[in-house]
């Protein structure tokens, strides 16, 4: 029997050439950009990169190196950058403001005093305080500091305090008053002038008579009655019993307290003054004293004074200090005058506002809304700004406060850290500069050419290794730059600093130079003739360069700790230029450590980062340029 062949059904469909040719391409696709994993790979990827792609591979790695990349970058903003967008007038201080703490909203008032209507608001240096028209008191800001015992709370009020009755507050440079309806006095803050103690016959006087007016100063407080007499007494503005003349008691309307006098308004129309004499604001004009004009109104800022009279006329007189008696051009006319510390400003009918004077703490940096806003009140004092619309709703601008609190000559820290960063980061590098284009001079001629060249000058390196380096700098510092300008001192330093640092570069130069120069490719260098200074900087630098930006790095942050040292100890970059280093010079002080925590922590707390952000770049290069780095 013949036997037949039992043919199976194909159970795959013959391919179309159109699929054929996708496979094709799908496949050449993946050869060419997908990289398939094989254990050839990472030798394959090692031998396509060029050295500096490793070192820059092996650098991500160190997850440290990383960070001190990225901080190091954010001081060189905060210090260049910052110090563009936030300039700074070294000349500048402001004794009101001194060692305030760090803290900010001085303008962020509780929305309560909204509600319920302001009837006054009066600011001191840090805080402010609000009377509203259901006799409520509110405050707000940062507590000043006290350096004596005899000081309380600004903000913690007593439990019988008569929230609800209060008549009258006002506030000083470091406190604040109140009293109430039934002619209660209240005081809180700094008691260093015995100025929240009332005298027995000021208390006899407001228990029988009305008050007209509370008044509060740079440790001074008064009271001004209905009667027209007023009582002052705190700092040495009141020692003298008879500091009041005995022509204004009695005919008083209005007053004012400056830090040398009390600036007062009499019944006929006429401006008076007492206190210190022979000052600008006591130079009053013979206009205003003799009758001539009716005054109605007037105000003061902290040496000047304004006066409006019946006729609508401004009269100005005092310091001509930050533009004080320029009145600018407006139109309309005056409804009520306000002054801070170092400004003027008018309220028009029209509910506009003209305000001029200094700026340094923004205090002509009004809101937007002031331009189509129609104002009934405003309060000025000090640097603090307080405007009240037909609303009840309130704009505030001027001095919002230190971020990182004030000096001792009330200078933002802020702003002088910032600059101070700019100046030490730049005499460090500049410094380093110098030094290492010295070390590699002395390192590679010491190190090529050795014999007597080598001995020479190893041994004037070991001579400027064996020198104290710190007294020397500071024996320099002082001979060079006693009596040259300030930007010459520190372009001084920056030299003093780079000639004093270089050996220990300079040695490990001429040690790798050594191991360099009886290699193959030097000896094949000379047999084609290639000149001895090519050899050196074409041919050996290159191999030793890895070991140079290491140390350079390293050696910055030294250099950045010198420069803070020596302005430390007064020998450095000397103020009112600011340095981190002068910035830590009133580390030296007990009291600073004790009381003014900020003035010292905050400066020295940028000196470590900075320090310790090249370190960690340094370490991190070190190990990337290290071949073996690259096997783990």
């Amino acid at each position: 029997m013949e036997k037949k062949t039992v043919h199976e059904p194909n159970t795959h469909p013959k391919e179309s050439t159109g699929v054929k040719l996708g496979k094709s391409f799908g496949s050449m696709f993946k050869r060419l950009f997908v990289r398939e994993k094989d254990p050839l790979s990472v030798l394959e990827e090692e031998a396509l990169q060029t050295p500096t792609q490793t070192i820059i591979k092996n650098f991500i790695r160190t997850k440290l190196g990383v960070v001190g990349v990225v901080a190091f970058i954010l001081i060189l903003l905060f210090s260049f950058v910052g110090s563009e967008l936030r300039p700074i007038d070294e000349s500048y201080q402001e004794p009101a403001l001194s060692n305030v703490r760090p803290g900010a909203n001085y303008l962020k008032y509780p929305s309560a005093i909204v509600k319920e209507g302001v009837k006054e608001i009066s600011s001191g240096i840090s805080f402010s305080v609000a009377l509203t028209n259901q006799g409520n008191v509110y405050i707000w800001g940062k507590q000043p500091i006290y350096l004596s015992g005899r000081a309380t709370s600004i903000f913690k009020l007593p439990k019988d305090f008569p929230q609800g009755k209060i008549a009258h507050i006002a506030a000083g440079d470091r406190f604040w008053v109140a009293i109430s309806e039934d002619g209660k006095f209240y005081g809180f803050g700094y008691n260093n002038f015995s100025q929240l103690e009332v005298p027995q016959n000021v208390k006899m006087k407001i228990q029988t008579t009305a008050v007209r007016q509370l008044l509060a100063g740079e440790g001074v407080t008064g009271i001004l009655l209905e009667n027209g007499e007023i009582y002052i007494w705190g700092s040495t503005l009141a020692t003298r019993q008879d500091i009041v003349p005995a022509a204004y008691q009695g005919r008083i309307v209005h007053a004012e307290i400056t830090p040398l006098n009390v600036v007062v308004l009499l019944d006929d129309g006429t401006i008076g003054v007492f206190g210190t004499e022979g000052n600008e604001i006591s130079d009053i004009p013979e206009e205003l004293t003799d009758g001539s004009v009716k005054v109605v109104d007037f105000t003061t800022s902290g040496r000047a004074a304004m006066a409006l009279d019946s006729e609508g006329k401004l009269h100005i007189w005092g310091s001509v200090m930050h533009g004080l008696l320029n009145i600018p051009e407006f139109e309309g006319n005056v409804v009520d005058l306000f002054g801070g510390k170092n400004n003027f400003g008018l309220l028009l009918d029209n509910g506009e506002l003209v305000y001029w004077g200094a700026n340094h703490f923004n205090q002509l940096k009004m809101p937007k809304e002031a331009k189509h806003t129609k104002y009934v009140a405003v309060y000025s004092d000090i640097f603090q700004n307080f405007a009240v619309a037909e609303d009840g709703t309130i704009s505030a601008w001027g001095h919002e406060g230190f971020i990182f609190g004030s000096d001792q000559f009330g200078r933002d820290n802020l702003t002088r850290l910032i600059h101070g960063g700019r100046i030490s980061l730049t005499v460090g590098a500049i410094a380093m500069i110098i030094s290492v284009i010295i070390a590699l001079i002395i390192g590679l001629v010491s190190g090529y050419f050795g014999g007597w060249v080598d001995n020479v000058l190893m041994r004037f390196t070991d001579v400027v290794i064996s020198i104290p380096f710190m007294p020397l700098a500071i024996t320099l510092s002082t001979i060079v730059t006693g009596s040259v300008p300030e930007m010459y001192r520190i372009y001084m330093i920056m030299v003093i600093l780079g000639f004093l640092n270089w050996p220990g570069l300079a040695r490990l130069i001429r040690a790798h130079l050594l191991l360099e120069r009886e290699k193959d490719f030097v000896l094949a260098a000379r047999a084609l003739g290639v000149k001895q200074r090519n050899i050196m900087v074409r041919h050996i630098l290159p191999n030793i360069f890895n070991l140079v930006i290491v140390n350079v790095t390293l050696g910055y942050a030294s250099a950045l700790l010198m420069e803070s040292a020596l302005s430390f100890l007064g020998f450095g970059v000397a103020p009112p230029t600011p340095s981190w280093g002068n910035m830590l010079d009133s580390a030296q002080k007990s009291t600073v450590i004790e009381y003014y925590w900020w003035r010292w922590v905050i400066p020295g707390l940028a000196v470590v980062f900075a320090a310790l952000s090249v370190n960690l770049i340094g370490d991190a290069l070190r190990d990337a340029m290290d071949p073996k780095a690259s096997e783990k």
